[in-house]
């Protein structure tokens, strides 16, 4: 029989802390503590709970078989939680490759839209905020497409509804994908957008427009509006409910320009957009290789310090506070971390999807999924076939520690 299952390449480093009882009741009592709420504690604990049985035959497995051939083959059940590093690249990597057919063949940007220190603790007490900052970079840009500012200037003001309030040059339709990310590379709650834009668009006929540039003064002072995001919170107390007015408003009157960076170049390629984005979905906080060592009170990993030219910086911290560090950025359950909108959005018009066909790359339909090329490249074997009959298997026994008994489907 062959026990079939992706390579253990790193040393299960964040297992080995998790699973630590004492470390997890510390953790999760951290979490409760700062308002995470019980259906969002419930979903952590689970996710625990699933990523300390990721791979682990003795909790689930998957069996394959032809009828008539003796030869087996044994898969563990995964996870799939956003704590595990494993499955988080597993999916990220399929991801891309299913988002590809979708990418136009133009060029596109990267914008980074951070949030200034003061402001981010606010979207910690309140985590329904974060959707909020997707919607938000869509309006910037819509703004900036839409030639708003000279749209308000108009002496002879014309209704949105119109036919009229667009002219030919502006860009109706443009395409945008927005990835929300809470942690930065020292772990700490640092909530930012990762965008990527199309240079360009299709006016109100449908008719391809390029942008050469955006205006940096006009985004940074659109991206302000989430001062109102942030006074318009439900916040646990009216001690946070007035410091995040109170906060606001001293923002407002020093007129800081809130800091957002324009990446630098054009990503034009369809590749180049798809690995981008690829690093940012479904990954844990930290990659386990960061993770330098591991002692009974305490952990010490490692970050490149963009603040000092990339510098490595290393962090030694109690255990339980890395680990309240990793949990407190899993998002509650079905929360959306990556958004799209424009031409990208899964609901557009039939016209449009007509307009934008033209501008799609050709790309080839892939046969085999990720996981069996990765495994043909590990093993030199599709896992699915027999190797003796040369024949697609069928499922033969499932298994899994939440759900028994052992189901047989002979």
């Amino acid at each position: 029989m062959y026990n079939i299952f992706m390579t253990n390449i790193t040393q299960n480093k964040l297992k080995y802390i998790f699973s630590n009882n004492n470390i997890l009741l510390d953790s999760l009592k951290f979490c409760k503590k700062n308002n995470i709420g019980d259906s969002h504690l419930e979903y952590i604990k689970l996710s625990i709970d699933t990523f300390l049985a990721c791979r682990d035959i003795s909790k689930g497995f998957v069996k394959f078989k032809r009828p008539l051939c003796p030869v087996t083959h044994l898969f563990p059940i995964t996870c799939k939680s956003k704590l595990c590093p494993s499955c988080g690249y597993r999916y990220s990597m399929t991801w891309s490759e299913n988002i590809q057919k979708h990418i136009l063949d133009i060029e596109h940007r990267h914008v980074l839209f951070t949030i200034p220190e003061e402001c981010r603790k606010f979207f910690f007490y309140d985590i329904s905020l974060l959707s909020k900052l997707s919607i938000t970079v869509n309006q910037v840009f819509k703004f900036v497409f839409h030639n708003i500012s000279r749209k308000r200037k108009r002496k002879n003001k014309i209704s949105e509804h119109s036919k009229y309030y667009f002219t030919d040059s502006d860009i109706v339709h443009y395409g945008l994908i927005s990835v929300i990310h809470t942690f930065g590379r020292d772990l700490k709650w640092n909530p930012h957008v990762h965008a990527i834009v199309s240079l360009g668009g299709f006016n109100k006929n449908l008719e391809f427009r390029k942008m050469r540039y955006f205006n940096v003064d006009t985004i940074a002072g659109q991206w302000k509006y989430l001062l109102k995001i942030i006074e318009n919170g439900s916040y646990p107390s009216k001690k946070i409910e007035k410091d995040a007015r109170n906060t606001a408003t001293k923002l407002y009157k020093e007129n800081r320009r809130f800091f957002f960076n324009v990446g630098n170049g054009d990503i034009n390629s369809t590749k180049g957009i798809i690995k981008y984005l690829g690093r940012y979905l479904a990954r844990s906080p930290i990659a386990e290789y960061k993770i330098t060592d591991i002692t009974d009170k305490e952990v010490t990993f490692f970050f490149n310090d963009l603040a000092n030219d990339k510098k490595k910086t290393y962090i030694t911290m109690p255990s339980e506070r890395f680990v309240s560090h990793i949990l407190i950025h899993l998002p509650p359950k079905n929360f959306k971390m990556v958004n799209r909108y424009g031409f990208y959005s899964r609901h557009i018009s039939d016209r449009l999807k007509e307009a934008i066909d033209a501008f799609r790359k050709n790309i080839a339909v892939l046969r085999y999924s990720f996981y069996q090329r990765q495994m043909y490249k590990t093993f030199g074997m599709n896992p699915f076939y027999c190797p003796v009959c040369k024949v697609k298997m069928i499922v033969w026994e499932f298994y899994h520690y939440r759900y028994p008994p052992l189901k047989k489907y002979y």
